[in-house]
């Protein structure tokens, strides 16, 4: 019988832990990147919206040249709340880089609960800017940010230099 009770115990925690897994879950990833050179932009997005009987959309938006931008957005409703999560970024050829994620969770419970993260890149040959973010029903809510700038190598700016004055 202490076998059985001790099986009985780790199923039931394993459901338990399926149950709390099922719960609404957005999250969204936006990244952009933009140098001198011309046609050196790129951008991306992801978003993902998982729920438990639930309603949501999950939509991204790409667009790269000299002006790159990316935008992800999930927005889910279920059984245990409300999940948003939205992440942007843009990345201009002789601009800074900016990525930025807001994250809201607000459960039938009454509980709420934020996010916010930003990430800026300026200066140097090529900037590039990453924000995402994910929120759980339940109160897990959670924002990630990166920014990165890559000097100008003296010996390109110098013939730079060189190539304006011909």
């Amino acid at each position: 019988m202490k076998r059985f009770g001790k099986y009985a115990v780790g199923l039931m925690m394993g459901l338990a832990g399926l149950e709390m897994a099922m719960a609404g879950e957005a999250e969204t990833n936006a990244w952009a990147r933009n140098g001198w050179a011309r046609g050196s932009g790129a951008a991306g997005a992801t978003a993902n919206w998982d729920g438990d009987d639930g309603w949501g959309i999950a939509r991204t938006r790409t667009r790269s040249g000299d002006v790159s931008v990316g935008r992800g957005l999930a927005i889910g409703i279920d059984r245990d709340g409300l999940d948003f999560s939205f992440s942007h970024a843009i990345a201009g050829r002789f601009l800074p880089a900016y990525a930025g994620t807001f994250n809201l969770s607000i459960g039938f419970d009454g509980s709420v609960n934020g996010s916010y993260g930003g990430a800026f890149a300026q200066g140097g040959a090529t900037r590039s800017a990453q924000a995402g973010g994910q929120t759980r029903s339940g109160g897990i809510v959670q924002a990630r940010t990166n920014s990165y700038s890559n000097p100008v190598p003296w010996g390109r700016a110098v013939r730079l230099a060189d190539y304006r004055r011909r």
